[in-house]
């Protein structure tokens, strides 16, 4: 009786054996020739607030991965770079990452990368790298527009004056990079910051209760009508129990 022959390779040669079965035909090296993970590249531009470092995306502003400039152009890349992305049937990633070429030219619209992908394609293992272009625009982001502007939603009272409450609030708002201080009045009973959102005071007054007794009264002022409906402005006003 005739053994049946093993199946081979046709474009290089290579048999097929149990531990290295053909993948459509071809071993897994020549199939990953003819088949990478990734079939196109639709064009990434990536907008970043001049002022904050913040990035745009899916039209909202997100905040800054790093104070670096570098390492934030980079993680912001492979934030949204994996979207633009097209892959071939039956692939998957598992990582992406990019190698900024030209980052010591911080004013370059134009940014070449280095795009490493790491994945699989028909469960074949591959790690793939790619040349591309990315084009980067400055825009102002909603925050400091309204920071430049003077704009506020709330004003914070702190009463009387008191360092360590007033670095606690500063210091609270600068970790959550939601809420800016657009103004800041240093008045000889106390302090009063202008914020541009209303929403985040009751955390404000949550995190100084934790350290300080205080009594807090709250009022509303009326400054406009936005969408038919009115538009008020929140006064907190914290006070230090003596």
């Amino acid at each position: 009786m005739n053994k049946e022959m093993n199946k081979f390779c046709p474009q290089c040669g290579k048999l097929e054996s149990k531990s290295q079965p053909l993948v459509k035909g071809l071993c897994r090296s020549c199939f990953l020739k003819n088949n990478p993970i990734l079939e196109g590249y639709k064009e990434l531009k990536v907008v970043i607030c001049p002022s904050c470092s913040s990035y745009l995306h899916q039209n909202k502003w997100h905040p800054k991965f790093s104070a670096n400039d570098e390492i934030n152009l980079k993680k912001i890349i492979s934030k949204v770079l994996p979207e633009k992305l097209k892959l071939q049937q039956g692939a998957r990633i598992n990582s992406v990452s990019a190698v900024i070429e030209n980052s010591e030219n911080k004013n370059e619209k134009n940014i070449g990368i280095q795009l490493t992908l790491s994945g699989t394609i028909y469960n074949i293992n591959s790690t793939e790298k790619y040349p591309l272009e990315i084009i980067r625009e400055r825009s102002i982001c909603n925050l400091c527009k309204k920071k430049s502007s003077s704009y506020y939603e709330a004003k914070i009272q702190l009463r009387p004056k008191n360092e360590k409450v007033l670095r606690l609030v500063k210091d609270y708002l600068s970790r959550e990079n939601k809420t800016l201080i657009t103004k800041e009045e240093e008045k000889e009973f106390g302090y009063d910051l202008y914020l541009t959102n209303k929403k985040d005071i009751s955390k404000i007054i949550s995190e100084v209760k934790k350290n300080f007794s205080i009594d807090v009264k709250i009022s509303r002022t009326l400054y406009g009508r936005k969408g038919g409906e009115d538009v008020f402005r929140t006064t907190a006003l914290l006070r230090l129990k003596e």
